[in-house]
């Protein structure tokens, strides 16, 4: 038993799920048509939407320690990550963007006009166009330019007038501005024959660069940068990122040279002063000898003299030193351009100061290009600030020591050389003047030798400078576009396609408020469905139909007529068996069940009679041919008999008695208690009693027959019967109105119903001679099992 029930839920589960999926399926050609609508605009998207390709590149800012770790330690430990984010700011700079737009010329396009989409020729393009100077009227209008098979091209605006034929290389002045048109030199081999060109705004396009250029730190323990731009053209994309990284590193080492360049200038500037000196006291030392015949010093005066150089040498890179701490305060307190920065010349001295001067050197030109970039108060910009006073005020304190140090240092040879002077006065007094002469020759000489020892390493400084950064990944383009996507747009087009029918179907089923099908009946009336009539087979016309065909509806006729045995059993079979056929609404089919069961009745030699009793609407006579001019409404007023109401038909053994002329009150007439008469009279002559009446949802004549009435047979129609008469239809059941309630599913087109989309009924209409629907082959692939 146990089995049984799960096979029995396991089967009902299954139908449910066909059921449920039927409901879609049947309308396979919405679904395919949204496919094929779907996929068809994704296609001509994809066509019409030019692709965009990534292009990358990965740059390393070298992480330079100028400084010692104590320096490191005093200064911010972050200024490395700082100087990173700083160099990012820079790389998106106006000015650096705009020489990448100068250098490529990117300010005038070439394109290719093609069916759905125009394509940009970059590098491919035939010709070259040189803007000298462009008009307003040239950036709101593009110009072509038809390429000859000679030396020559022709001109023309965009409604394609002709503007005029040139010769390569030619300046030409028009409506556009100044332009000069060359030719490439594989021209000949160049397509289209006709070149779209497009003038941009300069500013706009970097607007635009700056705006698309992705910069980013990789990660914050690094100082890798990845570079990013999304490009219509890959190879455009590659050129101009690396054209970005060129004049980066160009940059780089312009503000990296400029500080040796003003040290040079300084050098030389004294260099020339000490060679004027030194050349004046040369000449007067020769003069002296001439004049006074001396040809040279005696021993002790060459040892004073010679004592006196070495301290005379100390004084020069004192003083030279002095000079240097002069100038760096003269940097401290100015930051334009031209100011000498003579950190190269003060490693030797001190490393630490030195280290300073370079880091403020440094922030000062990261200061100057990041200002190109962003805005006064930029939380960069200004955190560089924070950093310059730091080492501003470092320096100071570093300077101020290092100037006492050296002044305690002057003060102490300045003594030497004030005893050495003393001794030397004792020396006879040609060779002291001699002694002095030759003393400011050898300070002029040895500041000459300094001058000329710190220019060379300057030099040697300047010609090895190198950037500051190094290219890791040289750009390079994604192997697909990542803009659009081919399989996600396919993709959505199918969820697409798939989702707005199956949408609207489930929208349209939601709001259907007829019954569609037999489960749906049994599950809200607690009613098994007693028999199930098919839609009129086609070529049939009327209400009766040829009970003696073998087609399908036909035979469920006979069917509901076989299975009526079953409801009076109970009933002798000598007494007439009256049934009742009502329904909620017109339209369900009263009239054609009542005439085809009473005709299918009759083919059984059955005597039977319809009692017409829709005393508002009588139209089942006229399908009879009898005559309404009296009837039902004669007889309940006493008016006729039996004998003068009933009439027979056409058909053998079928009788009729009709509504008659229609009464004002049919109710009150139907409820006086003469209708129950005339069926029990009718019981004994007749062996079934069918009666038509109102639908019982509209008026209430179908429930006053309820006590002369065996059976009652409820039409509910397929796709015409409201959802909400079930609740009434199970309410009459619940109160027993009626001895015996059975409800016929009618008028059920079985290629739209899900409870028999699965082959049933088409397999029953086949095997009973219709022939199958051949107008749709898929929809009958659909249908089978």
């Amino acid at each position: 038993m146990n089995n049984e029930n799960f096979v029995f839920e396991e089967e009902e589960g299954s139908t449910a799920i066909l059921d449920y999926l039927y409901k879609f399926l049947r309308y396979w050609y919405w679904i395919v048509l949204s496919l094929i609508i779907s996929f068809g605009i994704a296609y001509v998207y994809l066509k019409k939407f030019t692709p965009v390709y990534q292009v990358s590149a990965t740059l390393l800012i070298k992480d330079e320690k100028k400084m010692n770790s104590d320096v490191i330690e005093k200064l911010d430990m972050n200024i490395r990550n700082k100087l990173v984010e700083n160099e990012i700011e820079v790389l998106k700079s106006r000015a650096l963007i705009g020489r990448v737009v100068d250098k490529l010329n990117l300010v005038v396009s070439y394109w290719k006009e093609g069916k759905f989409r125009n394509s940009e020729l970059h590098t491919e393009s035939p010709i070259v166009i040189k803007a000298e100077e462009l008009t307003p009227f040239a950036f709101k209008t593009p110009l072509y330019v038809k390429v000859g098979p000679s030396n020559m091209f022709q001109l023309l605006d965009e409604e394609k007038n002709d503007l005029g034929t040139y010769e390569y290389g030619k300046l030409i002045k028009n409506k556009f501005g100044d332009l000069t048109v060359t030719a490439r030199d594989s021209i000949h081999n160049q397509a289209p024959a006709t070149v779209k060109v497009i003038f941009r705004s300069r500013d706009g396009l970097v607007n635009y660069l700056i705006k698309g250029l992705q910069i980013e730190l990789l990660n914050p323990q690094s100082s890798l940068i990845s570079l990013g731009l999304e490009s219509a053209v890959p190879k455009q994309g590659k050129d101009i990122l690396t054209e970005l990284l060129n004049v980066y590193s160009t940059a780089s080492l312009e503000d990296k040279n400029k500080e040796a360049a003003n040290t040079l200038r300084f050098i030389e500037e004294r260099l020339k002063l000490i060679t004027a000196e030194l050349g004046g006291v040369e000449q007067n030392i020769e003069q002296y000898r001439k004049a006074q015949g001396v040809s040279g010093l005696s021993s002790e005066a060459a040892t004073f003299l010679k004592k006196v150089e070495d301290n005379d040498s100390k004084l020069n890179e004192i003083n030279v030193q002095s000079q240097l701490l002069d100038r760096a305060e003269e940097y401290l307190a100015s930051s334009q351009a031209g100011v000498v920065a003579p950190a190269t010349m003060m490693g030797a001295s001190d490393a630490i100061l030195s280290g300073y001067v370079n880091q403020l050197s440094q922030l000062e030109s990261d200061r100057a290009k990041l200002a190109q970039a962003v805005q006064p108060g930029n939380p960069s910009l200004e955190a560089l600030n924070a950093q310059i006073r730091t080492v501003k005020q470092s320096i100071k304190e570093s300077l101020n020591k290092q100037r006492a140090s050296l002044t305690v240092a002057k003060q102490n040879l300045m003594g030497i050389n004030s005893t050495l002077e003393s001794a030397i006065l004792k020396i006879p007094t040609k060779e002291r003047e001699f002694v002095g002469i030759k003393r400011q020759a050898n300070i002029k000489e040895d500041l000459y030798l300094l001058l000329l020892k710190t220019r060379e390493q300057t030099s040697l400084s300047y010609a090895s400078t190198v950037t500051d950064s190094r290219v890791v990944d040289a750009p390079y383009s994604s192997e697909g576009p990542i803009r659009p996507d081919r399989g996600n747009i396919y993709l959505m087009a199918l969820l697409i396609g798939l989702i707005l029918p199956i949408a609207l179907i489930a929208g349209k089923e939601a709001l259907t408020n007829t019954i569609q099908s037999k489960k749906e009946i049994e599950k809200k009336t607690g009613l098994k469905v007693f028999g199930e009539v098919g839609l009129q087979p086609k070529g049939e016309k009327g209400e009766i139909i040829d009970t003696r065909s073998r087609n399908f509806v036909s035979e469920q006729i006979r069917m509901l007529r076989s299975n009526m045995r079953y409801l009076f059993l109970d009933t002798h079979e000598s007494i007439g068996k009256s049934i009742l056929i009502t329904s909620s609404i017109s339209g369900e089919g009263k009239s054609f069940m009542t005439l085809n069961l009473a005709a299918s009745l009759s083919l059984l030699g059955k005597k039977v009679v319809i009692i017409g009793l829709d005393l508002r609407k009588p139209r089942i006579h006229e399908h009879l041919q009898v005559s309404n001019k009296v009837g039902m409404s004669n007889y309940l007023i006493g008016q006729l008999s039996l004998a003068d109401i009933i009439q027979s038909t056409s058909i053998e053994n079928l009788y009729m008695i009709p509504s008659g002329p229609v009464p004002p009150n049919p109710s009150e007439l139907i409820s006086r208690g003469r209708i129950k008469e005339l069926v029990t009279t009718l019981r004994q002559p007749f062996d079934y009693i069918i009666i038509d009446t109102p639908p019982i949802g509209l008026v209430t004549d179908a429930l006053l027959l309820e006590s002369c009435t065996d059976v009652c047979f409820y039409l509910i129609r397929h796709e015409k019967t409201p959802k909400s008469y079930l609740s009434a239809i199970k309410e009459l059941n619940e109160k027993k109105v009626f001895r015996s309630i059975n409800i016929i599913f009618n008028a059920i087109n079985y290629k739209n119903s899900p409870s028999y989309s699965y082959g049933y009924g088409q397999r029953k209409t086949e095997y009973y001679g219709e022939e199958p629907d051949k107008k749709s082959w898929l929809k009958n692939l659909v249908t089978k099992d």
